[in-house]
């Protein structure tokens, strides 16, 4: 039956976006007048380029280059129709997930919805900028008949069952990657280039948080990122942390973006990277709230689900430390306090 529906939702995403770029031809360029959004607003997202696999490197140095340095460039009809997507397909997410929390009160989907709200405002951010009209309805209400119909069908197929749930996130994450993939490929703005990696590299945290719970007991990094309190979190029956931690290894960078799940950081290479720091609530519990240009040091590890995931992070600023897994890469908050604490590793 999953494998039907990924086709039927395949088919579905391909023919929104042929819809979309016909629809929005004629917001085809922005003018040179075109408002942009308040610089407080604009200001919180750091530099994201240099996402590997997709030939949009160009990341400055370790300094978090802002969105407010980029200027708006001319937008193609490509370009618009893409951004009015994005910002539905991102929508879509964030319903899907609340309506999933409300039938099955697993918090991976409250989180992780909480996450695709940010995403559609890293989207609307570059609405305005370019002075185009939001399509985002009210939740569950679409612009484009055909995203109606889809969230239709994803809300049908994720409450049958808490695992349909969970596939369905997987599915709604695999497909946003690779939207993004597709329309990074197609663009050559750097402002929005910065937004869709930043957007990417959380969905890559998302779906290592759907692929774990679709192994039943949070087996696996992915499956523990996301929630707190499951049972076995984090590890195989054998109790086993299911997490390589021999090659950790302590990065300084500059804050990108936080999303209250994981950090896009420039390290002081200058490559940008993506860390997990797992559950929202209890980074929230810590007082853990970076902010774009802070500096860092992370001692992180690759988990098991393809996702960098934070053992320790340090604010340059203030020496706090903050611990979000054990030295064994166990979740601190299956279990334990990981009170940030003064001084550096």
């Amino acid at each position: 039956m999953f494998n039907n529906f990924k086709h039927i939702l395949i088919g579905v995403l391909s023919a929104v976006v042929v819809i979309a770029v016909g629809a929005s031809a004629y917001n085809a360029f922005a003018s040179p007048s075109a408002p942009t959004a308040s610089t407080t607003d604009l200001a919180q997202y750091g530099n994201g380029n240099g996402n590997g696999g997709n030939g949009n490197g160009g990341t400055t140095g370790g300094n978090g280059t802002q969105l407010t340095a980029i200027p708006a460039s001319d937008l193609s009809a490509e370009e618009a129709a893409a951004l009015l997507f994005m910002r539905e397909e991102e929508k879509l997410a964030r319903d899907v997930y609340n309506q999933m929390y409300a039938l099955w009160g697993q918090p991976v989907f409250q989180n992780i919805a909480a996450s695709e709200q940010a995403h559609m405002d890293e989207i609307k951010l570059l609405l305005d900028r370019y002075g185009l009209a939001d399509p985002a309805l009210a939740p569950g209400q679409f612009t484009d008949a055909n995203l109606q119909a889809l969230y239709d069908q994803l809300i049908a197929q994720g409450s049958i069952s808490a695992t349909e749930a969970f596939n369905v996130g997987a599915l709604i994450e695999q497909t946003d990657i690779a939207d993004l993939q597709a329309r990074l490929a197609q663009t050559d703005n750097a402002d929005i280039q910065l937004v869709y990696t930043n957007l990417m590299n959380a969905s890559y945290n998302h779906l290592a948080a759907f692929t774990g719970e679709q192994g039943g007991n949070g087996n696996g990094y992915g499956g523990g990122n996301a929630q707190a309190g499951q049972t076995g979190q984090g590890q195989v029956g054998s109790g086993v942390p299911q997490a390589n931690v021999s090659g950790a290894v302590t990065v300084h960078g500059v804050v990108n973006s936080y999303d209250g799940m994981g950090i896009s950081f420039t390290a002081d290479d200058g490559q940008t990277l993506y860390v997990d720091t797992g559950n929202m609530r209890y980074s929230q519990s810590l007082g853990f709230a970076p902010a774009a240009g802070d500096g860092l040091t992370v001692v992180m590890f690759y988990g098991d689900q393809g996702v960098n995931s934070a053992i320790t992070v340090t604010m340059d600023a203030t020496g706090m430390t903050y611990t979000f897994r054990s030295e064994t890469g166990q979740p601190l908050w299956a279990g334990g306090n990981g009170k940030g604490n003064g001084g550096n590793h």
